[in-house]
């Protein structure tokens, strides 16, 4: 939910705005909106009077609050000495120059020194970004007046110390939902006029990009995250205010050096009071388009302006010095911005920086904003009060052109019709499965009438058939019978014939021998012969006869092979039908048993989730009560260190940081250390002792495991102390440490646990044994690491002290090298950090001075590998630059360096003939004088090139 988020979709975007009496705030709108009738706050603004106006209430609110006097304020505990006097009930304030002289301010609110942390949000910056209305709340004034207390206090401790950004988001998250509404953050730096994530270190000089047509600002470079509670967003401003840039000053020992801003992305889905049933599945076009869903977005700025200092009051010097300097210049810009805006100037400067180009809606702009200025009471800082409260007076002249943003929620109307069609489709599906069911039932249904019917029919048909064949078998047994009949007739008549011609023959015979009877014979004949012809007429018939019944008889037969092979094939029919209807029914079974089965799986799945669900509830029980043990003990840890921690960091115990004595034997090299007090040291001691017996060495390294970037930072710091001490060193790599410190370094990005891991290192590279082991673990190669991606005095300081203590060991030279530990320590030059210039001289010191004793030793032969480095030139050409023990160390590792005849060109080469006899006559130690006098006569070609 970047800031940017609706800019492409302005087509889509209704915006109501509140009319304002400023001049040149723009054209009518397309639509406009009174302001609501309750407080205006502004996401941000200070309670109004009831009788403002629509254009008063886009005025930028103003409120003072007065922080409590102390003793630096008040030295002799002078009522006199204070310049300020309040009155609340009047909303005024009044400054006294001194006593005689005094001017009157009106304010939209005043808070005096014993305002609450509720009563200041209530009033000031309770939000209604709710409502769709961006929204600003700044923080201005004098550095150590209370801005950071006010606007981004925690209150881990203590909840009525919260600041406006958590009791801000708080009731944003009250108020919105979680599964309609999101509420998003970035929170950012402005540094050295570059911008940087606070919650993403690594984006640094994110762009500002500003809109030509609505104006708006987006920084698409920076870190967009959902919260998902107020816990969640507590730890996100505990990260960011751990990556912010602070420093001691002599006004505030926490003085921020840089702008904070914490941006606060709003979505909220617009209800509409005649939503229709969500449950409903028709929606008609005209029901659809009256109730478009909508959105409200809005932007919540809450600002924490570094303070404006002067340098003869706050003793910066250094890279301090140019931090207040761009302090100075953004905020100058800022009041130049004011300027112009509270006299309606045709031109306002908010291009000369970034901190004003990212105010631009807040100041002129569409945003509801609240200014709360803090100021001291001390007179002695009249000047700066007085010039606090100018900035806000002018401020106060200032109208926006309030704007309430809608835009058309086209994703919660995806979603919605999305449902609706999911809806409908698995309705259709439902559906289409109960229709299938049905259809496939009543085809059952259908087939087994069906095949009943078709029994039947074959029943009476093969009834049928069954008389037809009776039937048709006993017109065949009496066909043959009268055929039979017929044939015996037949015999019998062929029978008469042969016997009718034998006796014609024995006619014929008798014929012949009787004349007198052939006239008979003739008759007779001729009767016999008509009978005959009678006979075989007879004959021919019943043979015609017999043909038909054969045919007929025939006929009969195809008949009953043709309603034989009809009954085969309803046979088959029924088969067929059969089979079908167990096909089907055995699908069933399977389907029915499959859903069974599916039904069992799911029930078993939902067991096992069930017992995992368990398992998981009483693994986060157990978490929580190891974590509520963990915390237990980091409160010890820091009720334990709250009094010792600052004097910790300050006289830098943890990084007491001694040379190592090479494993060769000889004398450590000389290192300033700081001066300390016995009651310091013992104070310290029994710190680390009751450290040791309340919380024990082996808890403590688990801390350095913590994801509390808090823990871990108190850790490692307690783990620094207690390497100073020899004693505590050998247990501590026993018990893990080292590894652990050395997991840390690798996997850590924040600089403090860089600064304080390197310190720890370095105590631990104070004893010989130790020293094999880092560079084995690959420690050298992890410093060399930090050294190339940080630019932090006190980290590189931490470094270069790690491996100057490595470098007294002639053992590892070689590694070192190859490791890139001395091109790292040379690489260190680039801060010109003096505390870092001295370690890398020390450590430089040495180097040559162990390598110089291991050729001598008939150790080691061969040109020297600073000189492989090019680390020659450096000592030269800086050799008079720096500290006086600086310029001890530097010239201690020349006179080494020059003791080794095989380095005796390149020393020629750069000149550094002259800077041995420079040494010998200015050194202001006598070993070193020594030293340059022993290199110079035991070299001809020195002595000839003095000559």
């Amino acid at each position: 939910m970047a800031s940017n988020a609706g800019s492409g979709r302005a087509s889509l975007r209704s915006e109501r705005q509140i009319p304002t009496g400023r001049a040149g705030s723009g054209g009518p709108s397309v639509r406009t909106k009174s302001a609501p009738p309750k407080r205006p706050t502004a996401g941000s603004t200070v309670r109004s009077s009831a009788g403002s106006d629509n254009a008063d209430a886009g005025r930028v609110r103003v409120a003072v609050r007065l922080r409590p006097r102390d003793a630096e304020d008040f030295p002799n505990d002078s009522d006199f000495a204070s310049c300020v006097e309040l009155q609340p009930e009047l909303k005024r304030l009044i400054l006294r120059k001194n006593n005689w002289n005094s001017e009157s301010y009106k304010f939209d609110e005043v808070f005096t020194e014993s305002a609450s942390q509720r009563r200041v949000y209530e009033v000031v910056a309770k939000p209604s970004v709710l409502d769709g209305y961006n929204g600003t709340v700044m923080a201005y004034g004098q550095t150590g007046t209370g801005k950071t207390y006010t606007v981004g206090r925690l209150g881990k401790d203590d909840p009525s110390e919260r600041g406006i950004m958590v009791r801000a988001l708080e009731d944003i998250l009250a108020s919105t939902s979680s599964w309609s509404d999101s509420v998003a953050i970035s929170y950012l730096q402005l540094y050295l006029e570059s911008l940087q994530d606070l919650l993403a270190p690594e984006k640094t000089n994110i762009p500002i990009v500003e809109d030509p047509k609505t104006g708006e600002v987006s920084l698409p470079g920076a870190a967009v995250v959902d919260i998902r509670n107020l816990d969640h967003f507590v730890e996100l401003l505990q990260i960011g205010e751990a990556n912010r840039h602070a420093a001691n000053t002599k006004l505030n020992t926490e003085s921020s050096r840089s702008h904070a801003m914490l941006v606060v992305h709003i979505q909220r889905s617009l209800k509409e009071k005649e939503e229709n049933d969500t449950s409903s599945v028709a929606i008609s076009d005209e029901s659809s388009s009256r109730h478009i869903p909508l959105l409200l977005k809005s932007k919540l700025l809450i600002v924490d302006l570094a303070g404006s200092e002067r340098i003869d009051k706050s003793g910066s010097e250094g890279h301090m010095l140019e931090e207040a300097k761009f302090i100075n210049l953004s905020l100058t810009s800022l009041g130049k911005c004011i300027n112009a805006l509270a006299e309606n100037s045709p031109h306002i400067p908010t291009r000369d920086s970034k901190l004003t180009r990212l105010l631009r809606d807040s100041f002129g702009g569409t945003a509801r904003t609240s200014l709360i200025i803090t100021i001291g009471p001390s007179a002695r800082h009249y000047s700066e009060t007085s010039s606090t409260i100018m900035f806000s007076q002018r401020a106060m002249k200032i109208v926006n052109t309030v704007k309430l943003k809608e835009e058309v929620d086209y994703e919660t109307l995806y979603r919605k019709l999305e449902y609706q069609v999911d809806y409908l489709t698995s309705e259709l599906d439902r559906q289409q499965k109960l229709n299938e069911k049905v259809h496939m039932e009543k085809e059952l249904k259908e087939c087994e009438a069906t095949l009943a019917e078709i029994e039947r029919n074959f029943a009476v048909k093969s009834e049928n058939l069954e008389k037809e064949k009776s039937h048709l078998e006993l017109e065949i047994k009496k066909l043959k019978e009268d055929l039979n009949t017929e044939k015996a007739s037949k015999d019998r008549m062929s029978e008469n014939i042969i016997r009718l011609e034998t006796s014609v023959k024995q006619n014929e015979q008798q014929q012949l021998e009787n004349s007198s009877y052939q006239k008979v014979l003739a008759d007779t004949t001729q009767m016999h012969e008509q009978r005959i012809v009678e006979l075989l007429k007879q004959l021919e018939d019943e043979q015609s006869r017999s043909a038909s019944l054969e045919k007929q008889l025939n006929e009969t037969k195809q008949h009953l092979s043709e309603a034989q092979r009809l009954l085969q094939m309803q046979e088959n029919i029924a088969k067929d039908i059969k089979k079908e209807l167990s096909r089907l029914k055995e699908e069933s079974t399977s389907q029915i048993k499959l859903l069974q089965q599916t039904n069992d799986e799911l029930l078993s799945e939902k067991a096992l989730i069930y017992e995992e669900l368990k398992s998981v509830q009483e693994k986060v029980l157990y978490e929580a009560r190891h974590r509520k043990s963990l915390e237990d003990e980091v409160l010890k840890l820091k009720k334990a260190l709250s009094e010792n921690n600052a004097d910790l960091e300050s006289r830098g115990t943890y990084g007491m940081i001694r040379s190592a004595s090479s494993l060769g034997g000889g004398d450590a090299v000389y290192m300033p250390r700081p001066i300390k007090t016995r009651e310091t040291i013992s104070g310290q001691r029994d710190t680390i002792s009751k450290i040791f017996e309340e919380v024990g060495l082996s808890n403590i390294l688990a801390l350095l495991r913590s994801e509390d970037l808090d823990v871990q930072i108190h850790a490692v710091k307690v783990v620094a102390n207690l390497a100073a001490e020899d004693i505590n060193q050998e247990r501590i790599v026993e018990e893990g440490g080292l590894d652990a410190l050395l997991l840390l370094l690798e996997t850590s990005e924040n600089t403090t646990i860089h600064r304080v891991t390197a310190g720890a290192i370095a105590n631990l590279a104070m004893n010989g044994s130790n020293q094999g082991l880092i560079m084995n673990r690959g420690g050298a190669r992890l410093l060399a690491n930090v050294a190339s991606k940080t630019d932090d005095p006190q980290t590189l300081r931490m470094v270069a002290g790690a491996i100057a203590n490595l470098c007294g060991n002639e053992k590892l030279h070689v590694m070192l090298k190859e490791d890139g530990g001395i091109k790292a320590l040379l690489g260190m030059v680039r801060s010109g950090h003096n505390d870092v210039i001295a370690q890398i001289a020390r450590g430089i010191a040495n180097f040559a001075k162990c390598e110089s004793r291991a050729i001598s030793q008939g150790h080691r032969k061969g040109r020297s590998l600073l000189i492989e480095e090019n680390a020659l030139n450096w000592m030269v050409a800086n050799s008079t630059t720096f500290s006086a023990s600086t310029r001890r160390h530097i010239e201690l590792a020349f006179c080494h360096l020059a003791q080794n005849e095989e380095n005796a060109r390149e020393i020629i080469s750069t000149g550094g003939i002259k800077e041995l006899v420079r040494i010998l006559q200015e050194s202001s130690r006598e070993d070193i004088r020594n030293l340059a006098k022993k290199a110079l006569n035991s070299n001809p070609l020195f002595l000839s090139g003095i000559q």
